[in-house]
């Protein structure tokens, strides 16, 4: 059986998956400003698998000006609800 450590070991030397982000920004304390779009590139190897967890990690280790809703982060309670790859579903299942 394969210890932590080696299991630790196994997922950082895999190959990076990047899959790029791109968010919908806008600063209403900026006057005149116009919404506009941000990327983001993420490896998800790095992160948990829901667009939810990518969130929080640009969020927390890219940009801490980026804003979302979210509470359960279990599909219940529809507050990180988003428009995810031109659907509208929570970010937290998908």
């Amino acid at each position: 059986m394969p210890t932590r450590d080696a299991s630790a070991a196994a997922a950082t030397s895999q190959e990076p998956r990047y899959k790029t982000f791109s968010v919908y920004r806008w600063d209403p304390d900026k006057a005149g400003d116009k919404p506009r779009m941000q990327e983001f590139k993420v490896d998800l190897n790095d992160c948990g698998p829901m667009v939810l967890d990518a969130l929080i990690k640009i969020k927390n280790e890219v940009d801490p000006t980026l804003t979302f809703r979210r509470s359960c982060r279990e599909g219940i309670c529809g507050s990180c609800a988003m428009n995810i790859g031109g659907k509208n579903t929570l970010a937290c299942i998908w």
